[in-house]
């Protein structure tokens, strides 16, 4: 019979210590057993450098490092205690490693599983990411993948001063206002406006003099939620973007007045009077500079055109990744130079029509992009992107562009032949990448991610003003090859 073990403090310790060794041992196995091939995407873009997501005990758990980073939250970690934080000091978030207990601003909270670390690799339960770190999580059994989509944060009321125009803000009782149609996004191109909307929502367009501009109003129509946290709008409040370059306007304002029901006021600031067409493709209503009023003027696709929809990844708040090693450079910057490079081109084929899913600094979900696609029923559609690795990872250079769809593999492999002879970097391959805008769209759709802005990446390429005239003439050709032009 085995001995009885005297209750001393130092033999409860020493049993403690025992147990706590052996769990780690157990839980370390469990682990490695629990590994598997399931991936993370974050904003539609995989998370590359993160170790797989492990399942511990019917709990997914994912590395809070590669996920804090990318989506720019400050990640501290306290080797003495075990303890990883989370977060600004106002708002931080405390782990400890093999506890379920974490330490929140509002107080002790509970998890499903104890975090831990393998690998050099802290994991937490997915749960909390949603939670605590305001992402919207989706598990796709089928395709093995995480989801994770980071919503734009509602900023302070816009304080711009109300006008003959636009009324100024007012409270809505209740919340959000009942409206039949809602604004998905306003942007400006080409001396065109684009607003794209949802449900059946009419426009009801006038040119006014003293000053000259356009009044656009959109009856029993309010802003849909994207796009209000898009630009950093409440509920009632007032917003603009700029015009830059353009000939005739000046800048666009637009917001919810308090009519019963709810309009949506664009105003369209011109720098002299100007003709106008007003048409619409789909769900996108276009105010036209360019042409003169009349309905013998040719729309989008007519006369036999290819269209081709060109996407400058992310905008507005949706920065993406962020270069801070010089003068600070944001990818949402390089995306949207280079796309406005290959729209400049492709504007010269006959026989092609060009529309872009954002010409300016303006926030469009991914939705929403796959949206204006389908609205001008496009041929095809290329998203421009640059890649990012997090920090702490080993430097990586490269060219790569990404399919979902079967019939988009072509497009891809068309693009990429001529984008990887372009860029002279390392050849990441044309491959598949489970992606909104072509997943849930239903033309061809490539996404080229030219480059990896971060330090030790491609900035000195991307950076370069004939190293992006290459690339976006690359672009270019291999769009227009694989339409036959």
């Amino acid at each position: 019979m085995m001995a009885k073990v005297r209750r001393t403090g130092y033999a409860k310790r020493w049993i403690a210590t025992v147990l706590a060794l052996a769990a780690v041992f157990f839980l370390s196995i469990q682990v490695v057993q629990a590994a598997s091939s399931t991936k993370i995407v974050l904003n539609d873009r995989e998370v590359t450098g993160a170790r797989d997501v492990l399942t511990v005990k019917g709990t997914t758990m994912v590395p809070i490092r590669v996920i804090s980073e990318e989506l720019g939250y400050p990640v501290g970690w306290n080797s003495a205690s075990r303890q990883v934080t989370v977060g600004s000091p106002g708002d931080k978030l405390t782990l400890t490693l093999g506890s379920t207990a974490a330490i929140a601003p509002e107080g002790t909270i509970m998890l499903e599983q104890a975090p831990f670390s393998q690998g050099n690799t802290t994991y937490v339960p997915l749960r909390l990411v949603g939670t605590k770190m305001g992402l919207t999580v989706k598990w796709d059994n089928r395709a093995q993948t995480v989801f994770l989509q980071s919503p734009p944060p509602l900023e302070a009321p816009n304080q711009s001063g109300p006008n003959d125009d636009v009324d100024p803000p007012k409270p809505v009782p209740g919340g959000s206002p009942q409206a039949s149609s809602s604004v998905e996004q306003i942007s400006f191109g080409e001396n065109r406006v684009m607003i794209g909307v949802s449900g059946s929502a009419e426009p009801k367009v006038s040119a006014i003099a003293s000053p000259n501009r356009i009044v656009v109003d959109l009856p029993n129509t309010s802003f849909s939620p994207l796009f209000a946290e898009g630009q950093g709008l409440l509920i009632g409040q007032q917003g603009q973007i700029a015009a830059s370059g353009s000939p005739d306007v000046t800048g666009i304002r637009f917001a919810l007045n308090d009519d019963s029901p709810m309009r949506v006021r664009i105003v369209i600031d011109l720098n002299k009077a100007k003709g106008y067409e007003v048409y619409r493709e789909g769900s996108l209503i276009f105010i036209d500079l360019n042409k003169p009023s009349g309905p013998s003027t040719p729309g989008i696709g007519d006369d036999g055109k290819k269209v081709v929809v060109i996407d400058a990844g992310h905008g507005g708040k949706a920065t993406g990744a962020i270069y801070s090693g010089g003068p600070t450079l944001t990818e949402k910057e390089v995306n949207m130079g280079m796309a406005l490079k290959v729209e400049a081109l492709l504007k010269r084929v006959d026989g092609l029509d060009v529309i872009m899913t954002r010409s300016d600094d303006t926030d469009v979900s991914l939705q929403g992009r796959v949206d204006i696609a389908e609205s001008v029923d496009a041929d095809v559609m290329v998203s421009i992107h640059a890649n990012s690795m997090p920090k702490g990872t080993k430097p990586t250079s490269g060219t790569e562009t990404l399919y979902t769809k079967p019939e988009s593999k072509k497009l891809a492999e068309t693009i990429h032949k001529y984008v990887i002879v372009a860029t002279g970097l390392p050849d990441r391959k044309a491959k598949y990448q489970n992606l909104h805008v072509d997943r849930e769209s239903s033309m061809p759709t490539a996404l080229v991610e030219t480059g990896f802005l971060y330090a030790g990446g491609d900035v000195d390429k991307i950076t370069d003003p004939v190293w992006q005239d290459r690339v976006a003439e690359a672009i270019a050709r291999g769009i227009t090859e694989y339409l036959g032009l």
